[in-house]
């Protein structure tokens, strides 16, 4: 029984669907009209039973100071995910 792991959340459904934060910016907020953190996460989707990670609105961004969201969409997605792949593939990610 040594090295089973007894806790997994990727089974726990209710784990699951959390949204899961992915990285910290500054932007300029419409809202609060000046630069300001935003938190970006991945929401996932709920498709019958399951719930699905990938899809054309899981990553949003909401303001640290007026917590205002907003879907990140075309080529800013874009730019993000891979942004997001080359930190996770360089040593220090």
């Amino acid at each position: 029984m040594a090295g089973m792991r007894i806790f997994r959340p990727e089974r726990i459904p209710g784990l699951s669907r959390i949204p899961k934060e992915l990285l910290r910016r500054e932007r300029f907020c419409e809202r609060c009209g000046r630069e300001t953190e935003h938190i970006v996460y991945r929401v996932p989707k709920r498709v019958l039973f399951l719930y699905v990670k990938e899809h054309a609105e899981s990553l949003q961004e909401s303001c640290v100071t007026c917590a205002r969201s907003a879907v990140i969409r075309d080529r800013e997605r874009e730019e993000l995910l891979s942004e997001l792949e080359s930190r996770s593939r360089s040593p220090g990610g």
